[in-house]
Formats: structure tokens, C-alpha cells, sequence
């Protein structure tokens, strides 16, 4: 393609790369939102407690528990009572070969005994890999 200037000399026609390197980066821009749109969160959010352990390897199956600051449980992100937290594990069907995780985040100023009921309800359950998830 051929340009002419208003003298009658030949120019080169030429890329700009400005308006190129803008739709690069509104591009990247929205395929990060739409990442992180499909990230899929196990819980409510949570101030959760610090600690200096590793973060725990994601099991098959896990079971999330959250414990508000106000006492308010959940499972997942449905709000439940004591009573319907204990139906709710004893519906998970028991499987000798599968063993189900369950993690429990608790709010980090959140009561203490609050967590102790839960991890007892666990327990009598006979789900025995319960954990306490952290913030490193």
C-alpha cells in the first residue's frame, strides 16, 4: 500500500502497535476476571486464624464447616443448625474406601467451645480426619 504526502514523496505504511498493545492487555484483563469468576469457593468468607503449619493436600471428598464470630454454622454455604449439621453428616453415605475430609473454619474470634461441639459431632459420626483450616 502506497501513501502520498501532500510534497508528492512515497511513505510507508506502518503498524501502530499502541492501540495493539491495548487491546492485549484489556484482553488479559478480562480473561483474569473470568478465571477468577470460575474458581469455585468451599465456604463462606472468614478473619481465619493464623498458624505457621503447611496448608493440607486437597482430599477427593472434603466437607466444609464454617463457624461465624456470632456462633452461626455453615455447611458449605448453607446455613445450618446443630441439628441439621448432624443430619447433614449422617446423610454422607459411608464408604470404607473413600475417606471424607472434613475441614473446619472457624472465625478467628469466633467461641472456642463452638468448635470443640462441632469437632465432637464429627467424631461421633466416625468421621475421623477432621481438620482446623488456617491462614498461613
Amino acid at each position: 500500500m502506497r501513501l502520498f504526502s501532500d510534497h508528492g514523496e512515497e511513505e510507508r505504511a506502518r503498524i501502530e502497535l499502541i492501540p495493539m498493545i491495548d487491546i492485549m492487555f484489556f484482553l488479559l484483563v478480562v480473561f483474569i476476571f473470568i478465571s477468577i469468576s470460575l474458581v469455585k469457593l468451599n465456604g463462606i468468607m472468614l478473619n481465619l486464624p493464623k498458624a505457621a503449619s503447611q496448608p493440607l493436600q486437597k482430599k477427593e471428598k472434603t466437607i466444609n464447616i464454617s463457624i461465624r464470630e456470632d456462633g452461626s454454622l455453615f455447611m458449605g454455604t448453607t446455613p445450618v443448625t446443630q441439628m441439621q449439621l448432624k443430619s447433614g453428616l449422617e446423610a454422607i453415605p459411608k464408604d470404607p474406601s473413600v475417606q471424607d475430609e472434613i475441614i473446619i473454619s472457624g472465625d478467628k474470634d469466633s467461641h472456642l467451645q463452638k468448635l470443640v461441639d462441632v469437632m465432637n459431632l464429627c467424631n461421633s459420626l466416625g468421621f475421623s480426619n477432621v481438620s482446623i483450616r488456617t491462614q498461613p
